[in-house]
Protein backbone atom coordinates (compact mmCIF):
# COMPACT_ATOMS: atom_id res chain seq x y z
CA UNK A 1 0.00 0.00 0.00
CA UNK A 2 2.88 2.30 0.77
CA UNK A 3 4.34 1.90 -2.73
CA UNK A 4 1.00 2.71 -4.37
CA UNK A 5 0.80 5.92 -2.38
CA UNK A 6 4.23 6.92 -3.62
CA UNK A 7 3.14 6.54 -7.24
CA UNK A 8 -0.07 8.42 -6.54
CA UNK A 9 2.12 11.13 -5.08
CA UNK A 10 4.07 11.24 -8.35
CA UNK A 11 0.80 11.67 -10.25
CA UNK A 12 -0.19 14.51 -7.93
CA UNK A 13 3.20 16.18 -8.37
CA UNK A 14 2.80 16.04 -12.15
CA UNK A 15 -0.68 17.58 -11.77
CA UNK A 16 0.65 20.37 -9.55
CA UNK A 17 3.22 21.20 -12.23
CA UNK A 18 0.96 21.05 -15.29
CA UNK A 19 -2.28 22.58 -14.01
CA UNK A 20 -0.76 25.92 -12.85
CA UNK A 21 1.20 26.14 -16.13
CA UNK A 22 -1.96 25.72 -18.20
CA UNK A 23 -3.97 28.13 -16.02
CA UNK A 24 -1.20 30.74 -16.22
CA UNK A 25 -1.08 30.24 -19.98
CA UNK A 26 -4.83 30.85 -20.28
CA UNK A 27 -4.67 33.97 -18.11
CA UNK A 28 -1.62 35.25 -20.00
CA UNK A 29 -3.24 34.72 -23.41
CA UNK A 30 -6.49 36.34 -22.29
CA UNK A 31 -4.61 39.37 -20.93
CA UNK A 32 -2.71 39.72 -24.20
CA UNK A 33 -5.98 39.48 -26.15
CA UNK A 34 -7.64 41.98 -23.82
CA UNK A 35 -4.82 44.53 -24.10
CA UNK A 36 -4.55 44.06 -27.86
CA UNK A 37 -8.31 44.59 -28.28
CA UNK A 38 -8.29 47.69 -26.08
CA UNK A 39 -5.24 49.12 -27.85
CA UNK A 40 -6.81 48.48 -31.23
CA UNK A 41 -10.13 50.07 -30.24
CA UNK A 42 -8.54 53.15 -28.69
CA UNK A 43 -6.12 53.63 -31.56
CA UNK A 44 -9.13 53.53 -33.89
CA UNK A 45 -10.35 56.67 -32.06
CA UNK A 46 -7.14 58.53 -32.90
CA UNK A 47 -8.11 59.70 -36.38
CA UNK A 48 -11.53 61.12 -35.43
CA UNK A 49 -10.18 62.70 -32.22
CA UNK A 50 -7.32 64.29 -34.14
CA UNK A 51 -9.66 65.81 -36.76
CA UNK A 52 -12.03 67.15 -34.09
CA UNK A 53 -9.26 68.54 -31.91
CA UNK A 54 -7.51 70.24 -34.84
CA UNK A 55 -10.82 71.83 -35.93
CA UNK A 56 -11.55 73.08 -32.40
CA UNK A 57 -8.02 74.47 -32.05
CA UNK A 58 -8.27 76.34 -35.36
CA UNK A 59 -11.71 77.73 -34.47
CA UNK A 60 -10.44 79.11 -31.17
CA UNK A 61 -7.61 80.80 -33.05
CA UNK A 62 -10.23 82.43 -35.31
CA UNK A 63 -12.31 83.51 -32.29
CA UNK A 64 -9.21 85.31 -31.02
CA UNK A 65 -8.80 87.13 -34.37
CA UNK A 66 -6.20 84.68 -35.70
CA UNK A 67 -3.44 86.87 -34.24
CA UNK A 68 -0.62 85.12 -32.31
CA UNK A 69 0.33 88.23 -30.32
CA UNK A 70 -3.30 88.91 -29.39
CA UNK A 71 -3.94 85.28 -28.41
CA UNK A 72 -0.83 85.33 -26.21
CA UNK A 73 -2.08 88.57 -24.63
CA UNK A 74 -5.45 86.95 -23.87
CA UNK A 75 -3.82 83.93 -22.24
CA UNK A 76 -1.64 86.28 -20.17
CA UNK A 77 -4.71 88.20 -18.96
CA UNK A 78 -6.70 85.07 -18.15
CA UNK A 79 -3.74 83.57 -16.33
CA UNK A 80 -3.68 86.48 -13.87
CA UNK A 81 -7.23 85.80 -12.70
CA UNK A 82 -7.45 83.48 -9.70
CA UNK A 83 -11.01 82.38 -10.37
CA UNK A 84 -12.16 82.64 -13.95
CA UNK A 85 -15.78 83.30 -13.06
CA UNK A 86 -16.58 86.52 -14.96
CA UNK A 87 -18.66 88.93 -12.91
CA UNK A 88 -22.02 90.19 -14.04
CA UNK A 89 -21.86 93.50 -15.88
CA UNK A 90 -24.65 96.08 -16.00
CA UNK A 91 -26.50 97.13 -19.14
CA UNK A 92 -24.94 100.57 -18.84
CA UNK A 93 -21.45 99.00 -18.91
CA UNK A 94 -22.36 97.03 -22.02
CA UNK A 95 -23.82 100.17 -23.68
CA UNK A 96 -20.64 102.07 -22.96
CA UNK A 97 -18.57 99.10 -24.21
CA UNK A 98 -20.43 98.81 -27.53
CA UNK A 99 -20.34 102.61 -28.08
CA UNK A 100 -16.58 102.47 -27.56
CA UNK A 101 -16.19 99.71 -30.13
CA UNK A 102 -18.45 101.59 -32.60
CA UNK A 103 -16.48 104.81 -32.29
CA UNK A 104 -13.06 103.12 -32.43
CA UNK A 105 -11.31 103.83 -35.70
CA UNK A 106 -9.37 100.63 -36.50
CA UNK A 107 -9.29 96.84 -36.07
CA UNK A 108 -10.31 95.64 -32.60
CA UNK A 109 -8.42 92.33 -32.42
CA UNK A 110 -4.98 93.65 -31.51
CA UNK A 111 -2.91 94.10 -28.38
CA UNK A 112 -2.68 97.85 -29.02
CA UNK A 113 -6.48 98.14 -29.12
CA UNK A 114 -6.93 96.20 -25.87
CA UNK A 115 -4.19 97.97 -23.93
CA UNK A 116 -5.47 101.51 -24.67
CA UNK A 117 -9.00 100.72 -23.44
CA UNK A 118 -10.17 102.16 -20.11
CA UNK A 119 -9.64 99.66 -17.27
CA UNK A 120 -13.35 98.95 -16.66
CA UNK A 121 -14.01 98.35 -20.38
CA UNK A 122 -10.82 96.30 -20.64
CA UNK A 123 -12.07 93.98 -17.85
CA UNK A 124 -15.40 93.54 -19.64
CA UNK A 125 -13.54 92.92 -22.92
CA UNK A 126 -11.41 90.16 -21.32
CA UNK A 127 -14.55 88.60 -19.74
CA UNK A 128 -16.37 88.61 -23.07
CA UNK A 129 -13.49 86.89 -24.84
CA UNK A 130 -13.38 84.24 -22.09
CA UNK A 131 -17.17 83.70 -22.36
CA UNK A 132 -16.83 83.27 -26.13
CA UNK A 133 -14.17 80.58 -25.54
CA UNK A 134 -16.29 78.75 -22.97
CA UNK A 135 -19.46 78.93 -25.08
CA UNK A 136 -17.62 77.50 -28.06
CA UNK A 137 -16.15 74.63 -26.01
CA UNK A 138 -19.60 73.84 -24.63
CA UNK A 139 -21.18 73.72 -28.09
CA UNK A 140 -18.31 71.60 -29.45
CA UNK A 141 -18.56 69.14 -26.56
CA UNK A 142 -22.32 68.76 -26.90
CA UNK A 143 -22.32 68.60 -30.70
CA UNK A 144 -19.52 65.97 -30.88
CA UNK A 145 -20.65 64.09 -27.74
CA UNK A 146 -17.28 64.43 -26.03
CA UNK A 147 -17.05 63.16 -22.46
CA UNK A 148 -14.98 66.18 -21.49
CA UNK A 149 -13.14 69.08 -23.17
CA UNK A 150 -10.61 71.42 -21.61
CA UNK A 151 -7.80 73.96 -22.05
CA UNK A 152 -5.02 73.36 -19.50
CA UNK A 153 -1.97 75.48 -18.69
CA UNK A 154 1.24 73.37 -18.72
CA UNK A 155 3.91 76.05 -18.26
CA UNK A 156 6.09 75.83 -15.15
CA UNK A 157 4.32 78.53 -13.12
CA UNK A 158 0.73 77.41 -13.78
CA UNK A 159 1.03 73.69 -14.52
CA UNK A 160 -2.34 72.01 -14.05
CA UNK A 161 -4.37 75.24 -14.06
CA UNK A 162 -7.63 74.87 -16.02
CA UNK A 163 -8.33 77.83 -18.28
CA UNK A 164 -11.67 76.55 -19.45
CA UNK A 165 -13.45 73.20 -19.50
CA UNK A 166 -16.86 71.65 -20.05
CA UNK A 167 -18.34 68.40 -18.75
CA UNK A 168 -21.81 67.63 -20.20
CA UNK A 169 -22.65 65.50 -17.15
CA UNK A 170 -22.48 68.64 -14.96
CA UNK A 171 -25.06 71.37 -15.39
CA UNK A 172 -23.33 74.58 -16.29
CA UNK A 173 -19.59 75.07 -16.39
CA UNK A 174 -17.35 73.38 -13.86
CA UNK A 175 -15.76 75.72 -11.32
CA UNK A 176 -12.32 76.96 -12.23
CA UNK A 177 -9.63 74.99 -10.39
CA UNK A 178 -6.17 73.41 -10.52
CA UNK A 179 -5.61 69.72 -11.27
CA UNK A 180 -2.92 68.01 -9.22
CA UNK A 181 -1.23 66.20 -12.15
CA UNK A 182 1.89 64.05 -11.82
CA UNK A 183 3.90 64.51 -15.03
CA UNK A 184 5.56 61.12 -14.65
CA UNK A 185 2.16 59.44 -14.96
CA UNK A 186 1.28 61.37 -18.13
CA UNK A 187 3.88 60.53 -20.78
CA UNK A 188 1.92 62.33 -23.51
CA UNK A 189 2.22 65.68 -21.68
CA UNK A 190 5.90 65.01 -20.96
CA UNK A 191 6.46 64.27 -24.65
CA UNK A 192 4.70 67.48 -25.72
CA UNK A 193 6.85 69.57 -23.36
CA UNK A 194 10.03 67.76 -24.42
CA UNK A 195 9.41 67.94 -28.20
CA UNK A 196 7.98 71.48 -27.99
CA UNK A 197 6.00 70.90 -31.20
CA UNK A 198 2.34 71.25 -32.15
CA UNK A 199 1.91 67.52 -32.80
CA UNK A 200 -1.14 65.88 -31.17
CA UNK A 201 -0.39 63.20 -28.56
CA UNK A 202 -2.59 60.47 -27.10
CA UNK A 203 -2.56 58.61 -23.78
CA UNK A 204 -4.60 56.55 -21.35
CA UNK A 205 -5.26 58.03 -17.92
CA UNK A 206 -6.75 56.73 -14.67
CA UNK A 207 -6.47 59.93 -12.57
CA UNK A 208 -7.32 62.77 -14.97
CA UNK A 209 -9.82 64.37 -15.30
CA UNK A 210 -10.97 62.04 -12.48
CA UNK A 211 -10.79 58.49 -11.23
CA UNK A 212 -11.68 56.15 -14.11
CA UNK A 213 -10.54 54.92 -17.50
CA UNK A 214 -9.96 57.74 -19.98
CA UNK A 215 -8.36 58.14 -23.40
CA UNK A 216 -7.14 61.70 -24.00
CA UNK A 217 -5.94 63.61 -27.06
CA UNK A 218 -3.77 66.71 -26.39
CA UNK A 219 -3.18 69.57 -28.87
CA UNK A 220 -0.33 71.94 -27.83
CA UNK A 221 -0.93 75.71 -27.74
CA UNK A 222 2.41 77.39 -28.49
CA UNK A 223 3.49 81.02 -27.98
CA UNK A 224 6.97 82.34 -28.76
CA UNK A 225 8.18 78.85 -29.65
CA UNK A 226 7.21 77.37 -26.27
CA UNK A 227 4.25 75.21 -25.24
CA UNK A 228 2.07 77.33 -22.96
CA UNK A 229 -1.08 75.20 -22.71
CA UNK A 230 -2.82 72.19 -24.21
CA UNK A 231 -6.32 71.70 -25.52
CA UNK A 232 -7.72 68.26 -24.86
CA UNK A 233 -10.74 66.09 -25.53
CA UNK A 234 -11.51 63.02 -23.42
CA UNK A 235 -13.09 59.67 -24.26
CA UNK A 236 -14.35 57.64 -21.28
CA UNK A 237 -14.05 53.92 -22.08
CA UNK A 238 -15.14 52.62 -18.65
CA UNK A 239 -18.23 50.91 -20.10
CA UNK A 240 -16.09 49.23 -22.76
CA UNK A 241 -13.60 48.08 -20.12
CA UNK A 242 -16.38 46.61 -17.97
CA UNK A 243 -17.92 44.77 -20.93
CA UNK A 244 -14.58 43.43 -22.09
CA UNK A 245 -13.56 42.41 -18.56
CA UNK A 246 -16.76 40.42 -18.17
CA UNK A 247 -16.21 38.77 -21.56
CA UNK A 248 -12.62 37.93 -20.70
CA UNK A 249 -13.68 36.50 -17.34
CA UNK A 250 -16.14 34.19 -19.08
CA UNK A 251 -13.47 33.21 -21.61
CA UNK A 252 -11.01 32.44 -18.80
CA UNK A 253 -13.55 30.34 -16.91
CA UNK A 254 -14.43 28.40 -20.06
CA UNK A 255 -10.73 27.97 -20.88
CA UNK A 256 -9.87 26.79 -17.38
CA UNK A 257 -12.82 24.40 -17.44
CA UNK A 258 -11.74 23.01 -20.79
CA UNK A 259 -8.13 22.68 -19.70
CA UNK A 260 -9.21 21.01 -16.45
CA UNK A 261 -11.19 18.42 -18.41
CA UNK A 262 -8.25 17.87 -20.75
CA UNK A 263 -5.93 17.55 -17.74
CA UNK A 264 -8.18 14.92 -16.15
CA UNK A 265 -8.16 12.92 -19.38
CA UNK A 266 -4.40 13.39 -19.73
CA UNK A 267 -3.78 12.26 -16.16
CA UNK A 268 -5.99 9.20 -16.62
CA UNK A 269 -4.05 8.25 -19.74
CA UNK A 270 -0.77 8.99 -17.97
CA UNK A 271 -1.77 6.81 -15.04
CA UNK A 272 -2.87 3.89 -17.20
CA UNK A 273 0.08 4.05 -19.60
CA UNK A 274 2.89 5.10 -17.26
CA UNK A 275 2.17 5.21 -13.54
CA UNK A 276 0.28 1.91 -13.39
CA UNK A 277 2.97 -0.13 -15.21
CA UNK A 278 5.60 1.71 -13.15
CA UNK A 279 3.81 0.55 -9.98
CA UNK A 280 3.83 -3.04 -11.24
CA UNK A 281 7.50 -2.93 -12.18
CA UNK A 282 8.40 -1.46 -8.80
CA UNK A 283 6.46 -4.24 -7.03
CA UNK A 284 8.12 -6.94 -9.15
CA UNK A 285 11.62 -5.65 -8.39
CA UNK A 286 10.92 -5.24 -4.65
CA UNK A 287 9.40 -8.74 -4.29
CA UNK A 288 12.09 -10.42 -6.39
CA UNK A 289 14.79 -8.75 -4.32
CA UNK A 290 13.24 -10.19 -1.15
CA UNK A 291 12.25 -13.75 -2.16
CA UNK A 292 14.08 -14.42 -5.48
CA UNK A 293 10.90 -16.11 -6.81
CA UNK A 294 11.70 -16.17 -10.53
CA UNK A 295 8.47 -17.87 -11.64
CA UNK A 296 6.34 -15.23 -9.93
CA UNK A 297 8.48 -12.40 -11.34
CA UNK A 298 8.22 -13.79 -14.91
CA UNK A 299 4.46 -14.24 -14.58
CA UNK A 300 3.98 -10.69 -13.34
CA UNK A 301 6.21 -9.12 -16.01
CA UNK A 302 4.15 -10.93 -18.66
CA UNK A 303 1.07 -9.06 -17.38
CA UNK A 304 2.61 -5.72 -18.39
CA UNK A 305 1.37 -5.42 -21.99
CA UNK A 306 1.95 -1.71 -22.66
CA UNK A 307 3.88 -1.27 -25.90
CA UNK A 308 5.94 1.67 -24.76
CA UNK A 309 9.22 2.20 -22.92
CA UNK A 310 7.79 0.65 -19.73
CA UNK A 311 6.78 -2.48 -21.65
CA UNK A 312 10.30 -2.77 -23.04
CA UNK A 313 11.73 -2.23 -19.57
CA UNK A 314 9.50 -5.03 -18.23
CA UNK A 315 10.84 -7.34 -20.95
CA UNK A 316 14.41 -6.47 -19.99
CA UNK A 317 13.70 -7.23 -16.32
CA UNK A 318 12.18 -10.57 -17.37
CA UNK A 319 15.34 -11.41 -19.34
CA UNK A 320 17.46 -10.37 -16.37
CA UNK A 321 15.54 -12.77 -14.09
CA UNK A 322 16.07 -15.62 -16.58
CA UNK A 323 19.79 -14.85 -16.78
CA UNK A 324 20.12 -14.81 -13.01
CA UNK A 325 18.29 -18.15 -12.79
CA UNK A 326 20.50 -19.64 -15.50
CA UNK A 327 23.76 -18.66 -13.87
CA UNK A 328 22.49 -19.58 -10.41
CA UNK A 329 21.84 -23.12 -11.68
CA UNK A 330 25.33 -23.28 -13.19
CA UNK A 331 26.79 -22.07 -9.94
CA UNK A 332 25.12 -24.96 -8.05
CA UNK A 333 26.89 -27.52 -10.29
CA UNK A 334 30.34 -26.11 -9.56
CA UNK A 335 32.36 -28.41 -7.31
CA UNK A 336 35.89 -28.50 -5.85
CA UNK A 337 38.10 -25.80 -4.43
CA UNK A 338 38.56 -24.03 -7.73
CA UNK A 339 34.85 -24.20 -8.40
CA UNK A 340 34.10 -22.92 -4.90
CA UNK A 341 36.46 -19.96 -5.48
CA UNK A 342 34.71 -19.19 -8.73
CA UNK A 343 31.39 -19.55 -6.94
CA UNK A 344 32.45 -16.97 -4.40
CA UNK A 345 33.58 -14.65 -7.20
CA UNK A 346 30.31 -15.17 -9.05
CA UNK A 347 28.26 -14.54 -5.89
CA UNK A 348 30.23 -11.33 -5.39
CA UNK A 349 29.37 -10.33 -8.96
CA UNK A 350 25.69 -11.13 -8.40
CA UNK A 351 25.77 -9.23 -5.09
CA UNK A 352 27.31 -6.20 -6.80
CA UNK A 353 24.84 -6.41 -9.64
CA UNK A 354 21.84 -6.72 -7.31
CA UNK A 355 23.16 -3.87 -5.19
CA UNK A 356 23.03 -1.67 -8.27
CA UNK A 357 19.36 -2.47 -8.90
CA UNK A 358 18.11 -1.89 -5.36
CA UNK A 359 14.38 -1.13 -5.18
CA UNK A 360 14.96 2.49 -4.17
CA UNK A 361 17.32 3.00 -7.13
CA UNK A 362 14.82 1.36 -9.52
CA UNK A 363 11.96 3.40 -8.10
CA UNK A 364 13.87 6.70 -8.31
CA UNK A 365 14.98 5.99 -11.88
CA UNK A 366 11.52 4.92 -13.03
CA UNK A 367 9.85 7.84 -11.21
CA UNK A 368 12.18 10.29 -12.93
CA UNK A 369 11.41 8.69 -16.31
CA UNK A 370 7.65 8.81 -15.60
CA UNK A 371 7.86 12.52 -14.81
CA UNK A 372 9.77 13.11 -18.07
CA UNK A 373 7.08 11.24 -20.05
CA UNK A 374 4.85 14.30 -19.62
CA UNK A 375 7.23 17.25 -19.61
CA UNK A 376 9.89 15.96 -22.04
CA UNK A 377 8.91 12.76 -23.93
CA UNK A 378 12.08 12.70 -26.02
CA UNK A 379 14.33 12.79 -22.96
CA UNK A 380 12.10 10.17 -21.30
CA UNK A 381 12.61 7.85 -24.26
CA UNK A 382 16.36 8.45 -24.21
CA UNK A 383 16.45 7.86 -20.43
CA UNK A 384 14.51 4.58 -20.77
CA UNK A 385 16.96 3.32 -23.40
CA UNK A 386 19.90 4.30 -21.18
CA UNK A 387 18.32 2.53 -18.20
CA UNK A 388 17.65 -0.61 -20.25
CA UNK A 389 21.28 -0.57 -21.47
CA UNK A 390 22.38 -0.18 -17.86
CA UNK A 391 20.40 -3.26 -16.81
CA UNK A 392 21.78 -5.27 -19.74
CA UNK A 393 25.29 -4.30 -18.65
CA UNK A 394 24.54 -5.63 -15.18
CA UNK A 395 23.30 -8.91 -16.68
CA UNK A 396 26.35 -9.15 -18.92
CA UNK A 397 28.56 -8.91 -15.85
CA UNK A 398 27.30 -12.34 -14.77
CA UNK A 399 28.80 -13.89 -17.90
CA UNK A 400 32.11 -12.06 -17.50
CA UNK A 401 34.53 -13.86 -15.18
CA UNK A 402 37.70 -12.04 -16.24
CA UNK A 403 38.48 -8.33 -15.80
CA UNK A 404 37.30 -5.98 -18.56
CA UNK A 405 38.99 -2.94 -20.15
CA UNK A 406 38.56 0.16 -18.03
CA UNK A 407 36.95 1.93 -21.03
CA UNK A 408 34.04 -0.58 -20.90
CA UNK A 409 33.62 -0.05 -17.16
CA UNK A 410 33.70 3.73 -17.73
CA UNK A 411 30.91 3.57 -20.33
CA UNK A 412 28.73 1.54 -17.97
CA UNK A 413 29.53 3.99 -15.17
CA UNK A 414 28.40 6.91 -17.34
CA UNK A 415 25.00 5.23 -17.87
CA UNK A 416 24.61 4.89 -14.10
CA UNK A 417 25.50 8.58 -13.56
CA UNK A 418 23.12 9.62 -16.35
CA UNK A 419 20.28 7.93 -14.46
CA UNK A 420 21.35 9.48 -11.13
CA UNK A 421 21.42 12.97 -12.69
CA UNK A 422 17.78 12.52 -13.70
CA UNK A 423 16.97 12.39 -10.00
CA UNK A 424 19.47 14.85 -8.56
CA UNK A 425 19.46 17.35 -11.45
CA UNK A 426 21.76 20.31 -10.84
CA UNK A 427 22.62 19.04 -7.35
CA UNK A 428 24.86 16.39 -8.93
CA UNK A 429 27.79 17.58 -11.01
CA UNK A 430 30.12 15.00 -12.58
CA UNK A 431 33.63 15.74 -13.84
CA UNK A 432 36.03 13.39 -15.63
CA UNK A 433 39.84 13.60 -15.69
CA UNK A 434 40.82 10.45 -17.60
CA UNK A 435 44.58 10.36 -18.29
CA UNK A 436 45.08 6.60 -18.54
CA UNK A 437 42.84 3.83 -19.92
CA UNK A 438 45.18 0.99 -20.89
CA UNK A 439 44.35 -1.27 -17.98
CA UNK A 440 41.61 -3.67 -16.84
CA UNK A 441 39.36 -3.89 -13.79
CA UNK A 442 36.74 -6.39 -12.57
CA UNK A 443 33.38 -5.59 -14.16
CA UNK A 444 31.13 -3.42 -11.92
CA UNK A 445 34.02 -2.74 -9.54
CA UNK A 446 34.24 1.05 -9.87
CA UNK A 447 30.51 1.82 -9.84
CA UNK A 448 29.90 0.86 -6.16
CA UNK A 449 32.61 3.33 -5.15
CA UNK A 450 31.04 6.08 -7.30
CA UNK A 451 27.57 5.22 -5.97
CA UNK A 452 28.93 5.59 -2.44
CA UNK A 453 30.24 9.07 -3.34
CA UNK A 454 26.85 10.05 -4.79
CA UNK A 455 24.68 8.55 -2.03
CA UNK A 456 26.75 9.25 1.09
CA UNK A 457 28.80 12.18 -0.18
CA UNK A 458 27.09 14.85 -2.32
CA UNK A 459 23.67 13.24 -1.80
CA UNK A 460 23.79 14.11 1.91
CA UNK A 461 24.77 17.70 1.16
CA UNK A 462 21.88 20.16 0.97
CA UNK A 463 23.17 21.97 -2.11
CA UNK A 464 24.69 18.87 -3.68
CA UNK A 465 28.17 18.85 -5.08
CA UNK A 466 30.66 17.41 -7.55
CA UNK A 467 31.91 13.87 -8.06
CA UNK A 468 35.21 13.65 -9.93
CA UNK A 469 36.42 10.46 -11.64
CA UNK A 470 40.11 10.48 -12.59
CA UNK A 471 42.77 8.00 -13.73
CA UNK A 472 46.58 8.26 -13.55
CA UNK A 473 49.61 6.31 -14.70
CA UNK A 474 51.59 6.44 -11.43
CA UNK A 475 54.67 4.60 -12.72
CA UNK A 476 54.46 1.21 -11.01
CA UNK A 477 50.68 1.24 -10.83
CA UNK A 478 47.57 2.61 -12.42
CA UNK A 479 45.31 4.68 -10.17
CA UNK A 480 41.54 5.23 -10.33
CA UNK A 481 40.47 8.14 -8.12
CA UNK A 482 36.87 8.86 -7.08
CA UNK A 483 36.60 12.18 -5.27
CA UNK A 484 33.58 14.07 -3.93
CA UNK A 485 33.14 17.39 -2.12
CA UNK A 486 30.28 16.03 -0.01
CA UNK A 487 29.79 15.86 3.74
CA UNK A 488 32.77 13.58 4.46
CA UNK A 489 33.06 11.30 7.50
CA UNK A 490 35.35 10.24 10.33
CA UNK A 491 37.36 7.32 8.92
CA UNK A 492 38.18 6.13 12.45
CA UNK A 493 34.55 5.87 13.53
CA UNK A 494 32.13 3.08 12.53
CA UNK A 495 30.24 4.25 9.48
CA UNK A 496 26.45 4.08 9.61
CA UNK A 497 25.47 2.27 6.45
CA UNK A 498 22.65 -0.03 5.43
CA UNK A 499 23.71 -3.68 5.18
CA UNK A 500 23.37 -3.96 1.42
CA UNK A 501 25.63 -0.94 0.76
CA UNK A 502 28.23 -2.23 3.22
CA UNK A 503 28.28 -5.71 1.65
CA UNK A 504 28.56 -4.19 -1.83
CA UNK A 505 31.63 -2.14 -0.91
CA UNK A 506 33.31 -5.07 0.85
CA UNK A 507 32.67 -7.36 -2.15
CA UNK A 508 34.12 -4.70 -4.41
CA UNK A 509 37.32 -4.49 -2.30
CA UNK A 510 37.61 -8.31 -2.34
CA UNK A 511 37.12 -8.62 -6.09
CA UNK A 512 39.65 -5.87 -6.81
CA UNK A 513 42.17 -7.54 -4.49
CA UNK A 514 41.59 -11.14 -5.71
CA UNK A 515 41.45 -10.39 -9.44
CA UNK A 516 43.88 -7.49 -9.83
CA UNK A 517 45.87 -7.31 -6.59
CA UNK A 518 44.47 -3.82 -6.10
CA UNK A 519 44.28 -1.83 -2.89
CA UNK A 520 41.43 0.57 -2.07
CA UNK A 521 42.56 3.57 0.00
CA UNK A 522 39.96 5.91 1.51
CA UNK A 523 40.60 9.35 2.99
CA UNK A 524 37.94 11.76 4.20
CA UNK A 525 37.54 15.09 5.99
CA UNK A 526 34.23 15.99 7.60
CA UNK A 527 32.66 18.92 5.77
CA UNK A 528 35.14 18.77 2.87
CA UNK A 529 34.57 15.42 1.18
CA UNK A 530 35.97 11.96 0.54
CA UNK A 531 38.61 10.53 -1.82
CA UNK A 532 38.80 6.83 -2.73
CA UNK A 533 41.93 5.70 -4.59
CA UNK A 534 42.11 2.30 -6.32
CA UNK A 535 45.78 1.32 -6.84
CA UNK A 536 46.26 -1.37 -9.54
CA UNK A 537 49.89 -2.68 -9.55
CA UNK A 538 51.27 -3.04 -13.06
CA UNK A 539 53.18 -6.15 -12.02
CA UNK A 540 49.94 -8.00 -11.28
CA UNK A 541 48.17 -6.34 -14.16
CA UNK A 542 50.72 -7.70 -16.64
CA UNK A 543 50.56 -11.23 -15.19
CA UNK A 544 48.41 -13.33 -17.52
CA UNK A 545 47.15 -15.37 -14.59
CA UNK A 546 45.57 -12.27 -13.17
CA UNK A 547 43.58 -11.80 -16.36
CA UNK A 548 42.02 -15.27 -16.39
Amino acid sequence: MKKIKKNHKLLIEISFVLIPVFVALIIGVSLIMYNSTVDGFLEAQDASMEVSLTKSHDTIEELLYDNDDFRKWCFDQWEKIDKLQPKQHSSDEYTEYYDYLHNYDGFGGTVEFAEQMPSDLKELYIDNLYMMLCDYMQSETVENKYDYMFVLYVDDDNFGKILCDYDPKIEGRTPYDHYDIDKSKHPAIEKILKDNSNKISFERSEDFPGEGNYYIAYKPIIFDGKVRAVMGIVYNWEDLRTTMSNSMLKARLLGIGGISLAMVILLIVLYRRSIKPLTKIQGIVCDYTKNKNSAEALERTAEITERNEFGLLSDDISEMVKEIDHYTEENIRIAGEKERAEKELYEAQVSVMVSQIQPHFMYNALSSIAMLCTVDPETAQEATVEFADYLRGNMDSLKQKAPVPFTAELEHLKKYLYIEKLRFGKKLNVEYDIQATEFVVPQLSIQPLVENAVKHGVGMKKKGGTVTIATRDAGEAFEVIIKDDGVGFDTSAPRKEDGRSHVGIENTRKRLKDMCGADVITTSVIGEGTTVKVVLPKEVHNNENALR
